[in-house]
């Protein structure tokens, strides 16, 4: 993601908050006789113009991606914007958990933020966070989250009717304007209350995918399930690699087109090729 110059294009140029913010529809599911259990894998690989600047978490329900801003300087303690909002979310996360026995991602996000403005942090990432909900509505698992970017979250579900995996949900990624994510930090205009808060009801088999725009910037949704339904069978870890190594790949082909060339097409500017970037993918598979 490139640096956050401003909002040089005035409020015009802007979506309206309500836009970013209304809820993503999440289809509707049956209960189920018992919850959904599931396991993890993660895979990541730096631009290698620079040391990596995404961020990630997986804990025991709670999971993230934070996209941190190329050329964003550290702060005093020596760690990127990201990596610090990244480990203060998923300390809330696990403080809500103990104190309250439920959580609340949005309300985590808010207070990691406020933290980090509170001790002067420098830099800016956008900021993906789920966690996973098998209490609160008896029979049902639930996803809840908050997304403030252009990172995201993929629910691709199994049974779709040509009997093929399809994408049951996604988020809509927040823009400003072409290259200009929505993103939380010192250089952003933009706050927690923006975020996209996510309620979405999984099924047994649904492949929940998180990842930075290193991965949706280069490889298209069908691509993504074509990826994932090769993948079938083997571990989160496995699906996690294969995700991220084609992106790599893409990005390093000249002649590829690749999602980011659509939408700069879009905007009235030339892209060719793959857009070289950080890229981490947290893939979670449930039973």
């Amino acid at each position: 993601m490139g640096l956050f110059d401003g909002l040089t294009k005035g409020l015009e140029s802007m979506i309206r908050a309500e836009e970013a913010t209304g809820p993503n529809i999440a289809p509707k599911v049956d209960a189920a006789a018992n919850a959904l259990t599931w396991t993890v894998g993660v895979s990541e690989v730096p631009d290698p113009r620079h040391p990596m600047e995404d961020a990630w978490f997986a804990g025991d329900f709670d999971f993230g991606v934070f996209d941190g801003v190329s050329g964003a300087a550290k702060s005093d303690f020596g760690e990127l914007y990201s990596v610090q909002l990244s480990s203060n979310t998923l300390a809330q996360l696990r403080i809500q958990r103990e104190k309250r026995g439920f959580v609340e991602p949005e309300l985590a996000l808010e207070y990691a933020y406020s933290a980090l403005s509170a001790a002067q942090a420098i830099g800016s990432t956008t900021a993906t966070t789920i966690s996973i909900d098998t209490n609160s509505e008896p029979g049902f698992t639930i996803m809840k989250g908050a997304n403030v970017g252009d990172s995201g979250v993929t629910v691709v579900r199994q049974g779709g009717e040509d009997g093929r995996p399809y994408v049951a949900y996604k988020t809509v990624p927040q823009m400003h304007y072409f290259n200009c994510p929505f993103q939380l930090g010192t250089t952003s205009p933009d706050t927690p209350d923006l975020a996209t808060k996510l309620r979405v009801p999984l099924l047994t088999g649904d492949i929940v995918i998180l990842a930075s725009d290193g991965l949706y910037d280069n490889v298209y949704e069908s691509q993504i399930i074509d990826l994932i339904e090769a993948t079938l069978g083997q571990t989160p870890e496995v699906m996690a690699q294969a995700l991220v190594g084609y992106a790599r790949q893409v990005q390093e082909d000249p002649n590829s087109y690749v999602p980011y060339g659509v939408e700069a097409a879009a905007a009235g500017q030339q892209w060719s090729g793959g857009k070289l970037d950080d890229t981490c993918a947290v893939v979670l598979q449930f039973q």
